[in-house]
């Protein structure tokens, strides 16, 4: 599994690099995604969906959040 870590990468210059990430990968691989709280974990994962991927894991992993991004079409 690959790993991006965001943490500390403003809105919206995290999505899009994730998106960037994720157009390099094949469809189903997983991401492993770290956020920072507040706008980040908002608005990253809505995002995300929206592209077509799969959130498949959620968990707040003191002191950030840690994504598993299925990747899609």
């Amino acid at each position: 599994m690959e790993s991006l870590d965001l943490r500390g990468i403003p809105c919206p210059k995290n999505t899009s690099i994730a998106l960037i990430r994720l157009s390099t990968m094949d469809q189903g691989e997983i991401l492993e995604i770290l956020l920072d709280d507040g706008e980040p974990i908002e608005n990253v994962p809505p995002s995300l969906e929206l592209e077509g991927h799969r959130i498949i894991k959620k968990e707040k992993t003191e002191p950030h959040w840690t994504l598993h991004i299925e990747v899609g079409a």
